[in-house]
């Protein structure tokens, strides 16, 4: 009895030990990734900066979501949704806390470009920058290794956002955080909702006007950077799953959030906006 006793304990103890041991596996890059982003808070804009930046008014727009994009100046109307293009104001105080705080951490952490943050999601990340686009799938603001990786800017383009067209990506992770909440936008509601992110750098912070939401091959030539404006917008209307009406020009900068989703094999969500530098009031 005494020896079937033992083994009962033994056999109950290795359960314990292969459960426990599971849950760890599943647990620790999660762990690992919020002690990552405990280690940023020195670096990043303090919460009344970013509730600030939520407050901010919102541009009149109309409410009804169209996919169709055109370069012609239009007149907002109940047909089309138009975002406007007027420079947003900051305050000093605001504005230059953002830009310190992207001084900081590029002083810090030198691949850093600046900080990026969309209102109402979890996207409040650091933007890294190596010389590939596979280093920070894999590896954290500091180097060190990490499964959810880094945001980080294509390779391909200038460190300053100067390029037309700019793209950013991140993984797409099933604890929802990083880029996960991107492929929300497909939805029209939250689309509407979430019109607008920030983007701050050394020099300046940027309001990112969304303007649409595709769904695309990861080897679709909206990946080429150094296509055209005047025929990049236009295929990102065509693969836009929703969208809002715009006005552009060769002059304007946009960006674009790009992260892994499954519709078909390959396929990956892009959340694109224009770049509207900011001025201090």
């Amino acid at each position: 009895m005494k020896k079937k006793t033992i083994l009962r304990t033994l056999a109950a103890a290795s359960a314990v030990a292969l459960l426990l041991g599971g849950i760890y596996l599943l647990t620790k890059d999660d762990v690992r990734q919020k002690l990552k982003e405990t280690d940023l808070k020195p670096y990043m804009p303090t919460p009344s900066v970013l509730a600030a930046l939520d407050d901010i008014s919102e541009p009149e727009i109309t409410t009804t979501i169209t996919t169709t994009i055109t370069g012609e100046a239009t007149e907002p109307s109940t047909e089309a949704a138009v975002i406007t293009t007027a420079s947003p104001e900051l305050s000093a105080e605001v504005r230059q806390s953002l830009i310190d705080s992207a001084q900081s951490l590029n002083s810090a952490y030198p691949d850093s470009l600046g900080w990026l943050y969309i209102p109402d999601t979890v996207i409040s990340y650091p933007v890294m920058q190596s010389r590939d686009n596979d280093y920070y799938l894999s590896h954290a603001y500091d180097g060190t290794y990490l499964k959810a990786g880094s945001v980080f800017l294509d390779y391909r383009c200038e460190g300053r956002f100067q390029n037309p067209i700019n793209i950013v990506y991140a993984h797409n992770m099933k604890n929802g955080s990083m880029f996960a909440q991107v492929t929300n936008f497909k939805n029209d509601s939250y689309f509407e909702s979430h019109k607008y992110g920030w983007l701050a750098t050394p020099e300046t912070v940027y309001r990112i006007d969304f303007f649409s939401c595709a769904v695309a091959d990861w080897h679709d030539s909206l990946y080429e950077g150094d296509t055209p404006v005047a025929e990049w917008v236009p295929h990102i209307c065509d693969k836009s799953v929703v969208g809002r009406e715009i006005t552009y020009s060769d002059e304007y900068r946009f960006v674009s959030l790009s992260t892994c989703s499954y519709e078909f094999q390959n396929a990956r969500t892009i959340l694109t906006g224009k770049l509207v530098e900011t001025k201090e009031v």
